[in-house]
């Protein structure tokens, strides 16, 4: 898999689990943060081998990008609640 596949295929899949668990009314908005977040982590992690990079940019990655899913995930969240009204209700 090539990075900017991954970078496409991120953000598809975090907008996908936020429209998911929108609709999930006995959940907290941390809770449906939280859920979004570990999913995503899980799917980095487990893509993280499959990109064709060397190993240094993978060490990179895995200490940039991982520890900042959260606030990845709330960005991506931002530009969907700004594009779609009504998504917080």
């Amino acid at each position: 898999m090539k990075f900017k596949e991954f970078i496409t295929n991120f953000v598809t899949e975090t907008k996908h689990c936020i429209e998911k668990y929108e609709q999930y009314k006995d959940l907290t908005g941390e809770e449906k943060k939280a859920r979004v977040d570990d999913i995503i982590l899980t799917y980095c992690l487990n893509t993280i081998d499959s990109l064709s990079l060397n190993f240094v940019f993978k060490w990179i990655f895995k200490t940039i990008v991982i520890p900042n899913i959260p606030h990845l995930t709330q960005a991506i969240f931002d530009l969907i609640a700004s594009k779609v009204q009504g998504i917080t209700k």
